[in-house]
């Protein structure tokens, strides 16, 4: 593999549950928790320079350990990208607030259980709005709704989105039937999707055949500027190694000049967050 700076968009530590810091029943339940010490172990032994603590929603709204850690390891973590509650009347107040906490870099929107009509319903709208006000980039992980996440984004030019997992969900059986609406998100320019799933939808071992197609098909359409690699990893062990799931992109997709592969493991999301 050629030696350069890998950067991963897309990872998760967190604490125990406990009663000043209890996890939130709302959240996706990923295991036995990962600290932060040990997720750094894994990532420099899989190749990566840096990562990007994404706060799992197993935590509900609380960051704080993500950025204490982040805090500690500065020249490992280069920041968050945090939890934060976009219902209620003070959202602009909270939301300047939040942003304002050194090392946080942007907000994490899952649509899942009690969250997933979100983004239908218009929940999302005040916060997308303030979030664009503040130059703050908005993550969001939305399962099978590309098409109305194509039209918030739309709705909300000045608010940079990162599309996580490229709305797929590891639990569908045919992950791939909404493709269509995931390739319509290229036309809008402030979309930035992240490539951290495809091991995961794959069904199959390294170097993950089955769904090569479909990554150059993405590449196609939005080119390295707009595409930023994550591994999601810890949940990602069910599919494949850390270390498998950097080589993927950095070695096993022959349509990827060495310079974009570059940019895809590290310089667009340094971009995308206003860091480059």
């Amino acid at each position: 593999m050629e030696q350069y700076d890998v950067i991963d968009s897309h990872v998760h530590y967190w604490e125990a549950n406990r009663p000043d810091r209890p996890w939130s029943s709302d959240g996706a339940d990923i295991g036995p928790p990962l600290s932060a010490e040990e997720l750094l172990r894994d990532a420099a032994a899989a190749g990566v320079s840096k990562i990007l603590q994404v706060t799992p929603s197993i935590m509900g709204f609380d960051n704080r350990y993500a950025l204490e850690a982040a805090k500690r390891y500065p020249e490992r973590v280069i920041g968050v990208i945090g939890r934060f509650d976009p219902t209620g009347s003070d959202v602009a107040s909270r939301l300047a607030h939040y942003v304002a906490q050194p090392g946080m870099l942007g907000a994490r929107i899952t649509l899942i259980k009690r969250w997933e009509r979100w983004l239908l319903d218009g929940v999302l709208e005040t916060f997308l709005a303030e979030a664009g006000r503040l130059r703050m980039p908005v993550q969001i992980y939305a399962p099978n709704q590309a098409a109305p996440l194509r039209e918030a984004a739309k709705r909300h030019p000045q608010t940079t989105f990162l599309v996580d997992h490229m709305t797929l969900s590891h639990s569908d059986p045919t992950p791939f039937q909404r493709w269509d609406d995931v390739l319509m998100l290229s036309d809008v320019p402030n979309v930035y999707v992240k490539v951290s799933y495809f091991p995961e939808v794959a069904h199959g071992a390294y170097p993950f055949r089955s769904v090569q197609p479909y990554f150059q098909g993405l590449y196609e359409r939005f080119g390295a500027d707009r595409l930023i690699w994550g591994s999601n990893y810890p949940p990602s062990r069910s599919a494949c190694t850390y270390k498998e799931s950097v080589e993927f992109v950095a070695d096993a997709l022959p349509f990827l000049p060495a310079a974009d592969r570059r940019k895809i493991l590290g310089t667009t999301l340094l971009r995308a967050l206003g860091l480059h």
